[in-house]
């Protein structure tokens, strides 16, 4: 007898882990002195993310940037990176598992020293996925004479690749004509927006918006501080052989290593921007499939036993992406005089909880608005004001139990700003967010078959003729099964049209297997 078998690969995860941890650092300003900060932002890059016993060792990086004031009340900016490491602690004792790391800011402090020495003080989240590749094998076929077999078929989600790819993002940008040229850039926030991926035979499309905004220091000194905003659409594609435009697809990234140079155009003026980015993606690509598989078997010159093991695997719920739009209005401090013009407005994310609802995940968190001004003092002109409010939404899940594993995604896809008055600024922003839910099952998987002698013995006992009541819980294979006949033997003489029986049923069973 020959075997056929059938193999689900699946990637599954088997612990979740959420932590916080805090990145210090004493730094310094080696050739100016910082009065009052004005604004600081950070960004943080993992770099590996490795299981050693019962710990996740994170190794990553923050960079930072800050613009203040001066001690001669100049606005001016500088940069820096911090390095680091962290143990997270997980519980499984499992073999061949790898992290799936994803950290995240929760907040940025910086304490003077004195003017020219501060200590920058991050809070980090770290959401940590414990994965396994597994593999079920399962008998799909068999090749042998009168043998009568029963199958089941079950849908399963196949993972068809799992892995980490960059996509290196060079753009030139100018200045607009009229603009003064750049003396030193004091300022700069570079951000992905929009980023959309498409599958197609052997490739990933990409596309997506850089929003890139500076502050500069002009070259001529009787001009004030000049910004610029500006987006920039890019695109490009990524190799992936595993690739199909029916196949399911979850895709995430952010850039990082963003570095922007000011340099000179055709004119030998400095109105030119370089920006160099690299774009780091998380790529899983699954397959669906219906598969086939034995779950019984009989034959009547052989006992033949089917080997049979409890498996879990899983299938996908749901894949869904949702928006929800949010408005922060933010009082600006009148002590730094009325707002003149608006700069530059964002938002950020912050998801502090995940819980499982009633066909829904509800996420929750904080959204930040920042905007940047211009007021209507003379002597710190460059302003920056911040407001945090709560977040909260639903994402349908119908179906969702608290045992289904799911992957979550979110970013910020467009931000504006306007004034409502000189005091007030009303920030709107719409936020997606992309949700991946596994539902597990459990299934008795046949992987061998033994064959065994038949017991005559037992075979001539059973009588060649019976009536039969049916009971609660018969089917027409048990019945063939037990009564050495087939289900087709059973409909012809009990002229039945299909194979549904009902309790109370009257059936004649004729022994024929022989």
């Amino acid at each position: 007898m020959e075997l056929e078998k059938s193999n689900i690969h699946m990637n599954k995860i088997v612990e979740s882990q959420r932590a916080t941890f805090y990145v210090t650092k004493e730094c310094n300003l080696p050739e100016q002195s910082m009065e009052s900060i004005l604004n600081h932002q950070e960004k943080i890059t993992l770099d590996s993310g490795i299981i050693r016993g019962n710990q996740v060792i994170i190794n990553g990086n923050i960079s930072y940037g800050i613009m203040f004031y001066g001690e001669d009340n100049a606005p001016s900016g500088v940069t820096g990176e911090i390095p680091f490491e962290e143990n997270i602690k997980i519980n499984t004792t499992e073999e061949n598992i790898k992290a799936s790391v994803d950290l995240i800011i929760l907040s940025g402090s910086i304490k003077m020293i004195d003017n020219r020495n501060y200590i920058y003080k991050i809070q980090v989240m770290a959401n940590v996925n414990i994965e396994k590749i597994e593999d079920i094998e399962a008998v799909c076929a068999i090749s042998r004479e009168n043998t009568m077999t029963k199958y089941k078929t079950i849908e399963n989600l196949m993972i068809l690749a799992d892995r980490n790819e960059t996509f290196r993002i060079n753009e030139r940008i100018s200045l607009p004509s009229g603009s003064p040229a750049i003396e030193k850039i004091i300022w700069s926030d570079v951000k992905i927006r929009k980023l959309t991926t498409k599958m197609l035979e052997g490739m990933i499309h990409l596309s997506g918006q850089l929003k890139v905004f500076i502050m500069y220091i002009p070259e001529e000194q009787s001009i004030p501080v000049q910004w610029f905003d500006t987006v920039i659409d890019f695109s490009g594609t990524l190799e992936a052989p595993e690739a199909r435009e029916d196949l399911i697809s979850y895709i995430c990234g952010d850039i990082h290593n963003v570095e922007l140079e000011d340099t000179m155009n055709q004119d030998n003026e400095m109105k030119d921007l370089d920006i160099s980015a690299l774009l780091k993606l998380s790529i899983k690509i699954y397959e669906e499939n219906k598969m086939d598989v034995l779950e019984d078997i009989y034959a009547p010159d052989v006992d033949l036993c089917p080997m049979e093991k409890e498996q879990k695997y899983e299938k996908l719920l749901v894949k869904n992406e949702s928006r929800t739009k949010n408005i922060i209005k933010i009082d600006v401090d009148q002590s730094k005089g009325h707002i003149l013009q608006i700069c530059n407005s964002d938002t950020r994310l912050q998801i502090d909880n995940i819980s499982v609802g009633e066909n829904n995940l509800r996420v929750t968190g904080k959204i930040r608005a920042t905007i940047i001004y211009i007021s209507s003092d003379d002597i710190y002109s460059i302003c920056c004001q911040t407001k945090e409010t709560d977040f909260e939404h639903r994402i349908d899940t119908e179906g969702i139990s608290k045992d289904d594993k799911y992957y979550i995604n979110w970013k910020v896809e467009q931000v504006s700003s306007n004034m409502i008055s000189t005091n007030q600024v009303e920030v709107k922003s719409v936020i997606a967010l992309q949700a991946m839910v596994f539902k597990e099952e459990k299934c008795n998987f046949v992987w061998d078959i033994e064959e065994k002698p038949v017991d005559w013995a037992k075979f001539n006992d059973a009588p060649i003729l019976k009536g039969y009541i049916v009971r609660k819980g018969d089917t027409l294979w048990k019945l063939a099964k037990a009564n050495y006949t087939t289900v087709d033997n059973i409909m012809k003489i009990n002229q039945l049209e299909n194979e549904k029986i009902r309790e109370g049923d009257k059936l004649l069973l004729v022994k024929n297997c022989q």
